[in-house]
């Protein structure tokens, strides 16, 4: 398998799932009161961002992952697929999510599938890199073992803490929407490459 194709279809794909996110955000129903209508969909916008974040740094992330690869085979296409999928699906959610707190009804169910949705896409992450890394499968000679059981504990780790994240759904949905924030900062540095870092 061409690792380079396997790349820029996924590149093609993060693409359209962040453009996507904008129609998230409902035009105003009336433009006789537009200050307040364009008010009144702050919350929208507060989960545009905090989705635009979190597909950008994940493009960011698969860019690195695949750098450690030295090629790619059948199975993995098909798990990077199934992590596709999970990518252009976060606008429906999001989307979902924002208009449930702008009209202040069905947020903990929006906050819910929102939540649901990001651990579905750890457990995704998860599944590519232990395919990936598993028995130094698909790495590169010179990537360090080391690193390599690390971001194994990472990922891992992750998977976990994204389905967490499903109880904070069930207690606030702004609280979950900045725990998304935060977790979206922290894998803006690429805990692989920092934990190379450190070693």
């Amino acid at each position: 398998m061409n690792k380079s194709r396997v790349e820029a279809f996924s590149d093609g794909v993060f693409a359209i799932a962040i453009t996507l996110l904008v129609l998230t955000i409902a035009e105003p129903s009336s433009y006789r009161d537009l200050g307040h209508q364009l008010w009144e969909r702050w919350p929208s916008l507060a989960a545009y961002a905090v989705s635009f974040m979190v597909i950008g740094i994940m493009w960011l992330n698969h860019h690195s992952v695949f750098g450690y690869f030295e090629r790619v085979d059948r199975p993995l296409v098909y798990l990077n697929l199934l992590l596709l999928l999970t990518v252009v699906f976060v606008p429906y959610p999001t989307g979902v999510l924002g208009e449930a707190l702008r009209r202040g009804e069905g947020t903990r169910v929006a906050a819910v599938v929102y939540a649901v949705t990001m651990a579905v896409n750890a457990f995704c992450w998860s599944a590519l890199w232990l395919y990936a890394s598993s028995g130094r499968r698909l790495l590169h000679a010179g990537f360090p073992e080391e690193q390599r059981r690390s971001a194994t504990v990472a990922f891992s780790g992750g998977s976990v803490v994204y389905t967490l994240a499903i109880g904070i759904a069930l207690i606030n949905a702004y609280a979950l929407l900045a725990f998304h924030a935060l977790l979206a900062l922290y894998y803006a540095v690429d805990p692989i490459s920092r934990r190379a870092g450190r070693g």
